[in-house]
C-alpha cells in the first residue's frame, strides 16, 4: 500500500530503510530485558537481606551456647552455625562496604567447613587453639 510519502511506509535511521514494527519489536524486547534486569536486582538485594536477617539468627540463637559450654559436644553445632551466620552478615556487609568484607565471609565459612566433617576433633582443636591465643595475649599485655 502506498501512502504517498515515497519511501514505502519505513522511517529512514541513519540511512536504512527500517519498517516501524521492527522498531515495536526491539523496542518491547528491549523493555522485557530492562524489566528482567530490575527483577534480578531487586531479587538480589532481598536474598542478601534474607540472607543477613537468618545469619543474625543463627548469631543470636548460638552465641551463648558457645560462650558458655566449650568442651560440649552440642557447642560445635553452635559453633558451626555462629561461623555460617557471621560469614552470612559479612556477605551482606560486602555489598554496601566495600569488597574487602569478602575476605572474613570466607574465611568464617572456610573455617566452618571442616566442623561438618569432624566436629568433636575439629571443635576441640579450635577450642584449644583460641584458648592457647588468649594465654598469649593475657601475657604479652600483662606485661
Amino acid at each position: 500500500m502506498y501512502n504517498g510519502n515515497g519511501n514505502g511506509g519505513s522511517i529512514m535511521i541513519g540511512g536504512f530503510r527500517v519498517k516501524p514494527i521492527y522498531l515495536y519489536v526491539a523496542g518491547a524486547a528491549l523493555l522485557v530485558v530492562l524489566v528482567y534486569l530490575l527483577i534480578s536486582f531487586l531479587n538480589t538485594s532481598f536474598t542478601l537481606h534474607f540472607g543477613a536477617f537468618a545469619g543474625l539468627l543463627l548469631i543470636i540463637a548460638n552465641l551463648r551456647e558457645v560462650i558458655g559450654a566449650a568442651y560440649v559436644q552440642r557447642g560445635s553445632t553452635a559453633l558451626l552455625n555462629l561461623l555460617v551466620g557471621g560469614g552470612l552478615i559479612f556477605a551482606w556487609l560486602a555489598q554496601f562496604l566495600g569488597v574487602l568484607f569478602w575476605i572474613p565471609a570466607v574465611l568464617m565459612v572456610a573455617v566452618a567447613t571442616p566442623l561438618i566433617l569432624g566436629r568433636a576433633s575439629v571443635y576441640k582443636a579450635y577450642i584449644t587453639t583460641a584458648q592457647g591465643a588468649i594465654s598469649n595475649l593475657r601475657r604479652t599485655v600483662i606485661r
